[in-house]
């Protein structure tokens, strides 16, 4: 199985799957203090975008896989949150694909 995991912080978006944290450093021994997967935009935003993007890239590597386990540090918005599960759910635009359908939402 998959197991894959949006993590929300003030920092960005932990993408994690069975196995480790995209992106994480081998060896690395405290995931807290690993830098997100995909950082904040400069101007602070979330980068709904990349996150797509990565969820397009996991998809094609695992094309029947249709769960995703959102969780969000406590502080996070309820707007944001919204948007990071469509962001993983489909692409956006008029040729929408269908990515991570089956959205689960978890403490963290």
């Amino acid at each position: 199985k998959l197991l894959l995991t949006v993590l929300i912080s003030k920092k960005g978006f932990y993408v994690a799957a069975t196995g480790g944290v995209v992106g994480q450093q081998q060896g690395q021994s405290n995931p807290a203090e690993a830098p997100p997967s995909i950082p904040k935009k400069g101007d602070g935003s979330y980068d709904y975008t990349a996150l797509t993007e990565s969820m397009v890239n996991v998809k094609k590597e695992f094309p029947s896989e249709s769960k995703v386990i959102v969780g969000a540090e406590g502080d996070i918005s309820y707007e944001v949150l919204v948007q990071t599960m469509d962001a993983v759910r489909e692409t956006p635009g008029k040729d929408r694909k269908l990515l991570f359908t089956d959205v689960t939402l978890g403490a963290m």
